[in-house]
């Protein structure tokens, strides 16, 4: 079955980057290239960042007071993205290293094979003061998540929050039908009946102009080429025996 183009995986979520004011006069921001606007938009930090939502982002068996990993005392920004191609999804790595801007970098990614789709990433944030920043990666996705290693928030979403100071990895494996192909037989069906109903159309109005000129049957034009035969017939005699005593040779 051919892949529709138009029609694809998408990923939704949330990013958070924040760091201890003590860190400079400036706190991370992210810079959204204009592709994207559309389908990503930044606020502020801590204020949209509930305690619920401090709860399911903290790692399992991390304590309030392991400041590593915590977004207390810390101020940043928060991003939100909506139904981004797997194109798009790859492009946030860069979005939050840039917004952390401590030579870290962050790298993801998403592949489809058959019905699951792997999404895949790595954190390299080493030059990062573990106490002084707080980074945190919410994907959404399409399906139901059957394998990963960061903390489940849900049937279809997933929370990263990898420790500054060390590396980390980011691995979720999702399964649902490809949309590209699910949507392809409803758009067959509709080319077929709108195919059909043109022929219909077509053959309606050839039908309703068609030529009304009555024809001869075939008795009537049976009757009339034995007519013509025979006229013919009756000429060629009468020229015989015209033409008879012209020819005729005088007695001696």
């Amino acid at each position: 079955m051919t892949r529709s183009e138009t029609v694809g995986d998408q990923f939704s979520g949330v990013v958070i980057v924040a760091a201890n004011p003590e860190t400079g006069p400036s706190v991370p921001k992210f810079d959204v290239p204009a592709s994207l606007a559309g389908s990503v938009h930044v606020g502020s930090f801590p204020n949209e960042f509930s305690e619920k939502d401090r709860e399911q982002q903290k790692p399992e068996g991390q304590e309030d007071n392991e400041q590593a990993s915590s977004p207390v005392g810390k101020v940043g920004s928060r991003l939100t993205y909506t139904n981004l191609t797997a194109g798009q999804f790859s492009q946030l790595g860069d979005i939050i290293s840039s917004a952390l801007d401590s030579g870290a970098t962050i790298d993801l990614s998403a592949t489809r094979s058959g019905d699951i789709v792997r999404m895949r990433g790595a954190a390299a944030l080493t030059e990062l003061a573990p106490a002084l920043y707080y980074v945190s990666i919410t994907v959404e996705f399409a399906g139901p998540v059957v394998a990963t290693n960061g903390t489940r928030a849900g049937d279809t979403s997933v929370t990263w929050t990898p420790v500054p100071g060390q590396t980390a990895e980011f691995n979720a494996d999702v399964e649902y039908a490809d949309p590209a192909t699910a949507a392809l037989p409803s758009w067959t069906w509709f080319l077929v009946i709108v195919c059909l109903a043109i022929v219909g159309v077509v053959a309606a109005t050839a039908y309703r102009f068609r030529d009304r000129t009555p024809r001869y049957s075939d008795a009537a034009r049976t009757s009339s080429t034995t007519k013509d035969a025979d006229a013919v017939h009756t000429e060629s005699v009468a020229d015989a025996e015209v033409k008879a005593p012209e020819d005729a040779t005088p007695a001696s």
